[in-house]
């Protein structure tokens, strides 16, 4: 009965962790100069799977756009 109880606790577990949505951290440039730091964005599971695939960077000399990252 404990190995039964041990092993839904467990799985209780990873689904909480899983089912929380993730958080990434996003830097806005515009013409090499970054003008919004460390903004706090959630990421949306319906239309991103990572961080980086909300990054908007047109142009890489001088960076413009948005770089977001994922958070620890």
């Amino acid at each position: 009965m404990k190995k039964v109880f041990l092993a839904l606790a467990a799985i209780a577990v990873v689904a909480c962790f899983s089912s929380c949505n993730k958080h990434c951290i996003c830097k806005t440039y515009v013409a090499g100069v970054v003008t919004v730091t460390d903004e706090d964005v959630e990421l949306d599971k319906d239309s991103y799977k990572k961080c980086s695939d909300m990054n908007t960077i047109v142009v890489e000399e001088p960076k413009t756009g948005v770089e977001c990252t994922a958070t620890l």
